[in-house]
């Protein structure tokens, strides 16, 4: 295969949302505690976020482009390709403001940042990137191409396994495209029934309409404090 294997791994409560008031819930956080030993089981060599949860990480900080007009080579940028972990960033409109190329969360492990750009994201943003030692590539014209990122982290980066962790949007794009293999799905035993929030899939608006995806199932494991899981493989792609 020329791309790693890539599972969707979620956490949700039993309405489907990923986010929102059920996650201050007790039930909430044991299941949280069970998304983090899986997540540590599956020993993948890349975590994937959408634009919403990085920016969630980053705290909202946006980047300082540099205004001198400052040249970029063109295509893929890798500044560091034997990272034993990787943070791979969706970032379409070249939005992020990192300040360095490493990717730091107290009770993570420390990750080099890859962010996935389109070849209309600003020739500055991209030099912003270069400043800061954070690789990039380049997947698709105007809108994400999944396949193409995913072809290129494993290329460029000998990346095998990828855990996708949310959102919505990102989860279903990639779905969308195929190039999902696995689904892991953690369900709290909560509910809150909040309208707008976000859910464990996701079309985005610039994306079009595609017919629905199937799955297999792999497994299901009772785990403690009602939390259940659920392992899937895609059955079949858009």
């Amino acid at each position: 295969m020329d791309r790693p294997y890539i599972i969707c791994r979620i956490l949700s409560a039993l309405d489907g949302r990923i986010a929102g008031p059920f996650m201050g819930t007790p039930a909430a956080s044991a299941a949280g505690g069970e998304y983090a030993r899986v997540r540590d089981e599956y020993q993948a060599d890349a975590w994937l976020y959408g634009q919403t949860t990085t920016r969630e990480f980053l705290g909202g900080r946006k980047p300082d482009l540099p205004t001198d007009g400052v040249p970029v080579p063109d295509g893929d940028f890798a500044a560091k390709t034997d990272a034993p972990l990787y943070y791979v960033s969706i970032d379409t409109e070249g939005e992020m403001g990192w300040t360095s190329g490493t990717f730091q969360k107290p009770g993570r492990p420390d990750a080099h940042v890859i962010e996935v750009l389109t070849q209309r994201t600003p020739a500055a943003y991209k030099a912003y990137l270069r400043s800061r030692g954070v690789s990039y590539i380049l997947a698709g014209e105007e809108t994400l191409d999944c396949r193409l990122a995913a072809e290129k982290l494993h290329r460029l980066f000998g990346i095998q396994k990828v855990l996708i962790c949310g959102g919505g949007r990102v989860n279903w794009s990639f779905l969308q495209q195929g190039v999902v293999d696995e689904l892991s799905l953690l369900l709290a035993p909560a509910a809150d029934g909040e309208p707008g929030t976000a859910t464990v899939f996701e079309r985005m608006a610039a994306l079009p309409e595609s017919g629905p995806v199937t799955f297999q199932l792999q497994g299901v494991q009772t785990m403690k404090d009602s939390v259940a899981r659920l392992v899937y493989t895609v059955e079949n792609g858009c």
